[in-house]
């Protein structure tokens, strides 16, 4: 099971956060009462961005790691099991078909959680950022890059950098 993938990258669609609440309910029924929230993360939750048409969804558990039967429950709604796939503390599932999504599990309110939220809602809340990173994605399709690993390094940097944006717009705020 490969983590890497080719992708694209397309203009905003609001259908997006409609998939996005039909299929939280399917994750919502198959993991129960060890969710202590889900969200609707990365790019297609950011409204106006360019993004890979791949729906993020996040989901906060008491504790990791899940027990067999929740990964079980997991892939039996379609879902391919791809373990941490390079990330301590979440564990990955995605789905390709019919519609496209990642899901992520973690522990509830730890950074993993923390981080993706916060880089959400400060984009949202951001235009001018938000706008940027739209940017800097299609700049990464334009100069031939289509596959997943070599498009998430390149933006690596700037993620880091809104995410210090983020925490200082979030300290400032709160």
């Amino acid at each position: 099971m490969e983590v890497n993938e080719k992708i694209h990258i397309e203009e905003y669609n609001p259908e997006w956060v409609r998939q996005y609440e039909y299929e939280k309910e399917k994750l919502y029924s198959a993991l129960g009462n060890t969710v202590l929230g889900i969200e609707h993360i990365g790019s297609t939750s950011i409204p106006e961005i360019w993004a890979k048409p791949i729906v993020d969804i996040m989901i906060g558990v008491k504790s990791l790691p899940l027990e067999k039967s929740q990964i079980c429950k997991v892939i039996e709604l379609g879902y391919e099991y791809l373990g941490e796939a390079g990330v301590s503390g979440r564990i990955y599932f995605r789905k390709r078909f019919p519609k496209a999504y990642n899901v992520h599990i973690t522990q509830f309110g730890n950074l993993i959680w923390n981080n993706n939220i916060l880089l959400r809602d400060f984009l949202c809340s951001n235009k001018d950022e938000a706008m940027r990173y739209s940017e800097l994605k299609k700049i990464i399709i334009s100069e031939g890059v289509n596959n997943l690993l070599e498009y998430s390094e390149r933006k690596a940097d700037f993620i880091n950098e809104i995410l210090k944006k983020a925490n200082e717009w979030y300290n400032k705020n709160n």
